[in-house]
């Protein structure tokens, strides 16, 4: 972020960006249990640190607040990298006035990423800004221009990445899937530059000029538990509670297809009736049906299951933090205690490269630092 300009020439003292600790408290969560104690002695190499690659602020919140938190009260070193400043998310932050608020949106969501670095890093997370402007979805006017994400030099932006990296020696990095796990285009950059990064950090040809090289071992993708989530859907819709964006035409496919395979009541703790109910709807999805259907990684196919409940909340508070973006959140953050639990308390990752090994089919494990 550029610096606060200097003050008038009346005399009058330059402003400045406040310090993180003279910034508003974060919410009080909703989360007041006492939760499981974290294992601390879990036998991990606490030397190996961890970096993720996120497109937006409030990405770090949802499926990776936790792996944060958690790698943190571990010892490790944990950096948070930040692609774009969010300038075209919505804003339903019910104190802000829209309008008034749109030109300044950049710095309403450095704020509430800072509230959630503070939430979650307790002092201890490194925070890097790439400092590109959020490209919008595809399609739209603000995709079209020239300083956004997706129009940036990937070669400058992994450079920038490969600076960090070898500053900060990383064992583990994270980011998303080839799509982006959803499609936007700050995603998909984001994964590409951390794919390329993941590389180039180890070259010794490659950005010689920005450090000593080094090799991260590992290489993850986030993932949404299919499965998992359909489940939670279907439980919220027996429930009577407003489901998020457009799943509930989401369960209505996912009924018609139960009923194809003689499931009269589709229950969300059949595990295995959600299985096939999404992989009928991942056919339907390839055969071209509406897309969205099959959203999320089937559990198969997640290698890797973190559990965070001991920092539901750090992760409830860091949610809430970023105020603007309720219509992601807003649905989970009220939702009653035990469902919110079952939502929050395990992160899906999928391992896509390790350094000079191959991955085993099947291969299984509950931490992203196992067998470093």
């Amino acid at each position: 972020m550029k610096a606060e300009p200097p003050g008038s020439g009346n005399g009058s003292a330059p402003m400045r960006r406040p310090e993180p600790d003279e910034l508003p408290e974060p919410p009080e969560p909703r989360l007041r249990r006492s939760p499981r104690s974290a294992d601390a002695d879990a036998g991990d190499d606490r030397s190996g640190g961890l970096l993720l690659v996120h497109a937006h602020p409030d990405d770090e919140s949802f499926s990776t607040g936790g792996l944060i938190a958690r790698s943190i009260a571990e010892g490790r070193r944990v950096d948070l990298v930040t692609c774009t400043g969010g300038e075209e998310g919505e804003i339903h932050d019910p104190d802000l006035d829209p309008d008034e608020a749109r030109p300044r949106l950049r710095e309403i969501r450095r704020e509430e990423l800072e509230c959630s670095v503070r939430v979650l890093g307790r002092g201890k997370l490194n925070l890097h800004l790439l400092g590109y402007r959020d490209s919008g979805m595809m399609g739209t006017p603000s995709n079209e221009r020239a300083d956004v994400f997706w129009r940036a030099d990937l070669d400058e932006a992994v450079g920038k990445l490969v600076k960090i990296i070898r500053e900060a020696r990383p064992a583990v990095m994270v980011s998303y899937d080839s799509n982006g796990n959803y499609g936007h285009p700050d995603h998909i950059n984001a994964y590409r530059i951390a794919i390329a990064a993941w590389d180039a950090a180890a070259d010794r040809t490659r950005f010689p000029e920005l450090g000593r090289p080094h090799e991260v071992a590992k290489l993850y993708e986030t993932a949404f538990n299919r499965e998992a989530f359909l489940g939670l859907m279907l439980e919220m819709n027996r429930r009577g509670l407003e489901l998020p964006w457009d799943f509930g035409e989401v369960l209505k496919k996912a009924e018609d297809a139960a009923a194809a395979y003689g499931f009269s009541d589709l229950n969300p703790t059949n595990v295995e009736a959600l299985r096939q109910v999404a992989e009928a709807l991942a056919k339907g999805e390839e055969s071209g049906q509406e897309s969205g259907s099959a959203w999320g990684t089937p559990d198969a196919e997640i290698g890797a299951r973190v559990d965070v409940s001991a920092f539901l909340e750090q992760k409830h508070r860091s949610m809430d933090c970023h105020r603007t973006q309720r219509q992601d959140f807003g649905w989970l953050l009220g939702m009653p205690q035990d469902l919110l639990e079952r939502a929050l308390s395990t992160e899906y990752f999928v391992l896509s490269r390790w350094r000079n090994q191959e991955i085993p089919g099947g291969h299984r494990e509950d931490s992203l630092f196992a067998e470093l």
